[in-house]
């Protein structure tokens, strides 16, 4: 028969005894573990370095385990400066491709702003005390990877780098051009195109480095605006083409020359404008010019200069030899002078002062009312002959004085009385043709002609009305240098006349065209003197 373990007290005791015993022991071992596993983790804890990250830290791919902030920092922008230095972004426009730069060392363009992220990735590890054992076995557990993402500015950096490229410089559109023939203005009217719009196209650089920044380089085609056809300035045309015509003349500052006629140019502006804005973008309009010969060409110039007498008058040259001396250099200062259409003629400014070192004499002149001797006297004679002459040319006459005295050598009404610093006789050429003044002096005659064009078959005929006749006194004086009954004139007299004179024009056949009020003078009268003894 088998034998039964039979539990007695004793040995119940032994059982509790070894029992106890071995949690006593589980419980020591327990506490021992956990005391080395919280030494441990208190070991973590402490070996976790200050102001640097964590091992198996990455950041953009970058290893910046244990640096400290201002390390990873720097590590990330050189990993940004190698990735990105070359990003660009590649515009299309108009079949051509247009390479913006998105770098810029002062990162005005693109940037990384890495200070925030390594601040944060930073506290990891480095928060409570008894939380850093962890973070380090979460790091070795697996790497801890962070990203931080590049931006983008459209400010003015941006659109400096556009304008840099040259494309806001492009213009699709067919410019408007012409060209000048011999009688017309042919114009190639322009098309529109387009334009770059820079303030899209900084958009568009935006939107997509938005949606890829981390792209290097990207390819778009550029925002444009349509570009109207560039207005074509008609009046500038106009100007460059416009040619008033011009007559033949002669040049006085190349020995009276012949200077060519001008054949004007010109079209009408607002039918051009009007006709171009009306054609249609790459079509041809023609402007017509229009041509303008001028009244007096070259040709018929140099044929008819000075080929006319328009008008001459002579008259009797008498007194003393200074007298006719002074009546035969006027002329000569006179004879040769061309005026130009328009020009005006002045007796003293071609004459001249009158002295005697330029070749006049002492001869008789009038002077308030007296007669004198006077360096040059007997010269208005000159000028009265040619005002004479001028009147039968059918000329302008600008400036006429008669004589205080009715002059014995030439018709009442007829004078013309000149002093230097006085009184000038002035005619203008009002023909359309160059006229020559020519003078003469022979036999005791002096001869003022006016040489020209005759451009008409009218002759001019001068009459004198004499309103009134003003008679002279006698005068007698007592002379005690004369003899008992001796007598002698010292004043000569003048008879005074108030007279009018009128030009009247006939055509060919001799019929009156029209009567004209040529000028009005008044002649005093000078009383007779005589003394006796």
């Amino acid at each position: 028969m088998a034998n039964k373990l039979v539990s007695t007290p004793r040995n119940r005791k032994k059982t509790e005894k070894k029992a106890g015993n071995l949690l006593l022991w589980s419980i020591i071992v327990l506490v021992l573990i956990i005391a080395l596993l919280g030494g441990v983790y208190l070991f973590l804890c402490v070996r976790v370095p200050e102001g640097r990250l964590l091992d198996h830290t990455y950041m953009n791919d970058v290893d910046v385990s244990g640096m400290t902030a201002e390390e990873a920092n720097a590590a990330l922008q050189a990993d940004f400066t190698g990735r990105f230095q070359n990003s660009t972004v590649s515009v299309g426009l108009d079949g051509e491709d247009y390479v913006v730069s998105l770098w810029t060392e002062d990162g005005s363009i693109l940037y990384l702003d890495t200070s925030d992220a390594v601040s944060k990735a930073m506290e990891h590890g480095h928060g409570q005390f008894l939380t850093r054992g962890l973070d380090w076995l979460s790091t070795q557990a697996e790497p801890r990877k962070l990203t931080v993402t590049p931006s983008i500015q459209g400010g003015d950096a941006l659109k400096d780098a556009i304008l840099a490229t040259g494309i806001d410089q492009v213009d699709t559109a067919v410019e408007t051009t012409y060209s000048i023939e011999d009688d017309r203005i042919t114009i190639q009217k322009g098309s529109a195109g387009v334009v770059a719009d820079v303030d899209a196209l900084q958009g568009q650089i935006l939107t997509a480095f938005t949606s890829d920044p981390w792209a290097v380089n990207y390819t778009i085609d550029a925002a444009t605006t349509v570009s109207d056809i560039a207005a074509l300035d008609v009046q500038k045309i106009y100007d460059e083409v416009y040619t008033e015509p011009a007559n033949a003349t002669l040049d006085p500052e190349n020995d009276y020359a012949i200077v060519p006629s001008v054949t004007g140019v010109s079209f009408d502006p607002d039918a051009a404008k009007s006709a171009l804005e009306s054609a249609e973008p790459g079509s041809e309009v023609t402007i017509e010019l229009v041509y303008t010969q001028p009244e007096i060409d070259t040709e018929h110039l140099e044929a008819n200069l000075f080929k006319d007498v328009l008008g001459s008058y002579s008259t009797n040259v008498s007194g003393s030899s200074g007298r006719r001396s002074n009546v035969k250099l006027a002329a000569q200062f006179c004879d040769g002078t061309i005026l130009l259409p328009g020009e005006t003629f002045s007796y003293n400014d071609t004459v001249g002062q009158r002295t005697k070192a330029r070749g006049f004499s002492e001869a008789p002149a009038y002077q308030n009312g007296q007669t004198i001797q006077e360096v040059g006297g007997g010269i208005c004679q000159v000028s009265s002959t040619l005002y004479a002459a001028c009147l039968y040319s059918n000329l302008e006459i600008t400036e006429r004085t008669n004589h205080s005295f009715a002059s014995s050598y030439i018709g009442l009404g007829m004078d013309a009385t000149v002093s230097w610093g006085g009184p000038d006789y002035k005619f203008t050429n009002d023909t359309p043709y160059p006229i020559k003044v020519v003078g003469s002096y022979s036999s005791g005659k002096v001869t003022m002609s006016i040489y020209g064009t005759k451009t008409d078959d009218i002759t001019v005929k001068i009459t004198s009305e004499t309103l009134e006749t003003i008679p002279y006194s006698t005068k007698k004086e007592h002379d005690s240098s004369l003899g008992d009954g001796e007598t002698k004139v010292i004043t000569t007299p003048y008879t005074g006349y108030k007279v009018q004179t009128y030009r009247k024009l006939y055509d060919g056949d001799g019929n009156l065209i029209s009567t004209e009020k040529e000028a009005y003078s008044y002649y005093r009268a000078r009383d007779k003197v005589i003394a006796y003894g």
